[in-house]
C-alpha cells in the first residue's frame, strides 16, 4: 500500500469557494490519507459532506481517508452530525 500522505485543515474551510482541501484531494486520488483537523474551527455541513463523500470514494477503492487530530468536542460536533466510523474514520488528539 503507498505512503499516507497528510494534509493539515486550516481554521475555515470554504468547500464552495478557493480553498486547498479540494486540489490536494484531486491531486492525491490513489493514495490513504490522513486529514488533520488540529486547526480547524469547526466542523460545517458541507466540509462534512465533502469528507464523507472522498472517504467513501477511497473506501470503495480499498483506501484509506482518516480524520487526525480531532478534539472531543470536534469529535462530538462529528457524532451530532450523524458521522459514525464506519462513515469516516477519525482519530481524536489524546
Amino acid at each position: 500500500m503507498p505512503d499516507t500522505v497528510d494534509f493539515d485543515l486550516p481554521e475555515r474551510v470554504s468547500v464552495t469557494g478557493e480553498n486547498t482541501l479540494l486540489p490536494f484531494l484531486r491531486q492525491n486520488p490513489d493514495v490513504p490519507l490522513d486529514i488533520s483537523a488540529l486547526r480547524l474551527r469547526r466542523f460545517d455541513t458541507p466540509l462534512v459532506q465533502l469528507l464523507l463523500a472522498a472517504a467513501a470514494d477511497r473506501r470503495a477503492r480499498g483506501l484509506r481517508l482518516r480524520v487526525t487530530r480531532l478534539s472531543t468536542d470536534q469529535a462530538a460536533e462529528l457524532a451530532a452530525l450523524g458521522v459514525t466510523p464506519d462513515l469516516l474514520e477519525t482519530e481524536v488528539q489524546e
